[in-house]
């Protein structure tokens, strides 16, 4: 069965809004700043917490740590693409205007030193919760003047950027040989789980977004090359990403 499930629902109402269901479930709705970074990867989520002075509670364990006045954080919820899309909703609910992912990902071009961010311009929908918010025609992209002002603000801190498509897939262990060769030769830079649903989400909701990648690992069909030989990139990405996403929004 294609999804959704039900139909054409893309011109019918939700039962309820995001910014309902985080009144109900928490304290009301809280402010957030206008822009907020999302992150999977405890190191991140570590470094934020000491680096921020102070932390808005969103609803349950969703806690966006302010940066600066203009950029928050919010972390430890998990992985993948529905989780992902509800931390989305909630921020924007709460007043995000721009949301950028700050995370890992496969590398699917041997080409790219593990030490480069990669900045999706598209994503290939391979996953489930977009299709709920844009119909299958519809290609899924981050903010092109976002995009640039994040590369500028990466460029100047040193780190050697690539631009191109990320694949964004929920299954995890079902990544076959045939699709990474496939992607690979058809150009696209890199995969992960949240990318394409983080984005559907922004441009439904008419929020700015973007995605920065650090490589975890490299994928050919010849081998998985995992755990590469790096520094951690993700703590040195997040104060050029922080820099540009306050720069943009003021």
């Amino acid at each position: 069965m294609p999804i959704p499930n039900f139909g054409d629902k893309y011109d019918a109402d939700a039962l309820f809004s995001p910014a309902e269901a985080v009144e109900e479930q928490g304290e009301g709705l809280p402010d957030v700043p206008p822009a907020v970074i999302i992150g999977f990867q405890d190191v991140l989520h570590e470094e934020v917490v000491d680096r921020a002075d102070e932390s808005i509670n969103v609803v349950r364990s969703q806690e966006v740590h302010l940066l600066n006045d203009d950029v928050g954080f919010v972390g430890n919820f998990g992985y993948g693409s529905p989780m992902t899309a509800t931390v989305t909703e909630n921020v924007i609910a709460a007043g995000a205007e721009v949301v950028c992912i700050l995370g890992g990902c496969g590398c699917l071009q041997k080409s790219i030193p593990p030490n480069h961010a990669i900045l999706p311009t598209r994503a290939i929908r391979d996953e489930g919760v977009s299709y709920h918010y844009l119909s299958p025609d519809e290609e899924v992209r981050a903010t092109p003047e976002l995009v640039d002002a994040l590369d500028e603000s990466l460029s100047a801190a040193g780190v050697e950027t690539h631009r191109g498509p990320t694949w964004t897939t929920s299954a995890y262990y079902r990544e076959t040989v045939p699709e990474i060769e496939h992607y690979a030769d058809e150009g696209v830079l890199s995969l992960g789980m949240e990318a394409a649903a983080m984005l559907a989400v922004a441009e439904y909701r008419g929020a700015d977004a973007a995605v920065v990648h650090e490589i975890g690992d490299h994928l050919t069909p010849d081998e998985w090359e995992s755990g590469v030989e790096r520094e951690e990139q993700l703590t040195e990405f997040l104060g050029p990403t922080a820099e540009a996403l306050s720069e943009y929004v003021s």
